[in-house]
């Protein structure tokens, strides 16, 4: 979800499928689970929250609220249409879920963004890995087609030092775990850097995965491992995960070798995002046209709820 910059639709859409996925079948579908044992090899945990204090945790979470960051560009750089808000409408906690419900009021559209604020620190280790994860339900099963346009549920990390400066995507880097559109079983893993247009990241595109089979309705475990442990950062890897299932691997080769640009993505503090856009230029860019539209569906049945979000390191 690209922050800082409008995404030019066509190209976006164009860009999307720039790289080939490890593995683009459907995984098993998974249950929900509000305590998920670590990958192997991975023994320490660095966040985990599971929601289970019954409301957002204002210590370790910070709403993102109205069309911009203080100073930053408008409609959060993507074009998005919605208002965000902290109101209980939009994002409350419900049995040990977090919920973030997209709302049409007359055509005023709003929805719900947070981020971990700096008290949670979520970094890889020099010489080790960090894997993030969240068990995620998107949207409703057998929606009638077109009644999701427009609807843009995201988890996803940033660098730390976007942080009260609002102009230095994407140079911070930005890892995309989970984004999908506008009702399509379908899910794409992206990540930001360098500079903008252009750069080693194909911006304002980034460099992605193809889209790949993501149920709707349906408990997932969606992952991202940043791994660090061969010394040669040449050789180093983030790879991609839906039910632990690999789905998608980037090396520093897609950067052309860029150091600064692979060590944006890799070795900076991230701070881990939440949220349900509405419109933009990643589901404009999908269905080819201006979104959402008179058929647009809002609240439960387009909602994202979240089981538990959780960091570990080797």
């Amino acid at each position: 979800m690209a922050n800082t910059i409008l995404l030019s639709t066509l190209a976006l859409f164009t860009g999307i499928a720039s790289a080939t996925p490890v593995h683009s079948q459907a995984a098993p579908v998974q249950e929900r689970q509000s305590a998920a044992a670590p990958p192997e090899g991975y023994f320490n945990e660095a966040f985990l929250d599971d929601f289970s204090a019954g409301a957002v945790d204002t210590n370790i979470w910070q709403y993102d609220l109205g069309t911009s960051y203080p100073g930053g560009a408008d409609k959060w750089g993507t074009g998005e249409i919605q208002t965000y808000t902290s109101d209980q409408s939009n994002i409350h906690v419900n049995e040990g879920l977090l919920v973030i419900t997209p709302r049409n009021n007359n055509g005023h559209w709003t929805s719900a963004r947070i981020e971990t604020t700096s008290n949670v620190v979520v970094a890889c280790p020099e010489g080790g890995k960090l894997w993030v994860e969240a068990n995620i339900k998107v949207g409703s099963p057998n929606m009638p087609q077109g009644e999701e346009m427009g609807i843009w549920p995201a988890f996803w990390m940033m660098g730390t030092d976007y942080r009260g400066n609002y102009w230095n995507w994407p140079s911070i880097g930005e890892i995309d775990i989970l984004e999908t559109a506008n009702g399509d079983s379908t899910i794409y893993h992206t990540v930001h850097c360098d500079t903008a247009p252009g750069g080693n990241c194909n911006e304002f595109n980034g460099i992605g995965s193809e889209g790949m089979y993501f149920s709707r309705g349906e408990w997932h475990t969606v992952s991202a491992e940043i791994d660090r442990t061969n010394p040669d950062w040449a050789q180093q890897a983030i790879r991609f995960f839906v039910d632990r299932e690999l789905r998608w691997e980037l090396t520093p080769q897609r950067l052309n070798y860029h150091q600064a640009s692979w060590e944006a993505l890799t070795v900076n503090d991230k701070m881990i995002l939440l949220n349900v856009a509405v419109g933009g230029g990643f589901p404009d860019g999908i269905s080819g046209e201006t979104t959402p539209n008179s058929r647009t569906r809002d609240g439960e049945d387009v909602d994202m709820e979240v089981d538990y979000v959780v960091a570990w390191t080797t």
